[in-house]
């Protein structure tokens, strides 16, 4: 059989749109293994059903990934080993974005649930650690948090509230007002669309840590700036790095990527204005 019809063949398997070009590349990865191994289609099938079973609400693609995973090391195409090390690389991409010369990002799989898990994570258990505010060519925005903020959802929109302010971010399905709903092109536009763990770079190693959320069109909704070794929670320079304050940084590493603390984040010997 060839790559074209297992490719016909997977396409008939998918029953979500891809929304990020990395689920595109891990059906053709699906197909090219398959092909590789001179394995059925059917083989892959069944790891992609039993990933599905083990935890329905999982996203659909990461439950594409889990049985391609699992059916390399079923078929012996790849070691326990080489899979992990290979994860640590693949599940990122380096990019020269305008302002920064190193940004490596990460980027998670988007729902609402998911969305809204990642921010009360965030906010009611680390809040003391962040700072928050859009990032924008200009201007930088480091809000931090008062005290734990209230958390609630209205029309799509979270609401991360404080005593005497507040933010409002679209997360989810969003309609408008009674009796002047919005068309769902602005639906699309306004919710949260990608999300990526980021990481800048400055003289070979890492040098800050954050989180970035984008609506539809790519524009910028939310930075959360997470601690990192050289500054204490008031951004004052630590005497020495403390390592323990990247807990925030390996926690969403390890929950929403499924990645082990990276000793990359450790190689750092000083403090970088990056």
């Amino acid at each position: 059989m060839d790559a074209a019809t297992r490719w016909t063949e997977a396409e008939e398997l998918v029953d979500e749109p891809f929304t990020d070009p990395w689920q595109s590349r891990a059906v053709a990865l699906a197909v090219e293994s398959v092909e590789s191994t001179g394995a059925s289609w059917d083989d892959f099938r069944t790891h992609l059903i039993a990933a599905i079973a083990d935890d329905p609400h999982r996203p659909y693609f990461e439950s594409w990934l889990l049985a391609l995973e699992r059916f390399t090391l079923e078929m012996g195409a790849t070691a326990s080993g080489d899979l992990e090390s290979q994860r640590m690389r693949s599940a990122s991409y380096r990019t020269d974005e305008s302002g920064h010369d190193d940004l490596e990002v990460f980027p998670i799989a988007v729902s609402e649930e998911g969305v809204l898990a990642l921010l009360t994570d965030i906010f009611e258990g680390w809040w003391q650690q962040i700072r928050f505010g859009p990032v924008i060519e200009g201007a930088v925005y480091e809000l931090r948090p008062p005290h734990r903020p209230h958390l609630s959802m209205l029309d799509g929109y979270l609401t991360i509230g404080f005593d005497e302010w507040h933010v409002h971010v679209c997360i989810g399905a969003h309609q408008g007002m009674p009796g002047k709903p919005v068309t769902d092109e602005t639906a699309r536009r306004r919710r949260c669309a990608h999300i990526e763990l980021q990481r800048l770079w400055a003289e070979g190693s890492p040098c800050s840590w954050m989180v970035r959320l984008f609506n539809g069109d790519g524009d910028q909704q939310m930075t959360v700036l997470l601690p990192g070794p050289f500054l204490d929670d008031d951004q004052q320079i630590l005497d020495e790095p403390d390592h323990g304050r990247l807990a925030l940084w390996d926690h969403l590493r390890a929950t929403y990527l499924g990645l082990p603390p990276d000793p990359l984040d450790r190689s750092a010997e000083r403090f970088v204005h990056a």
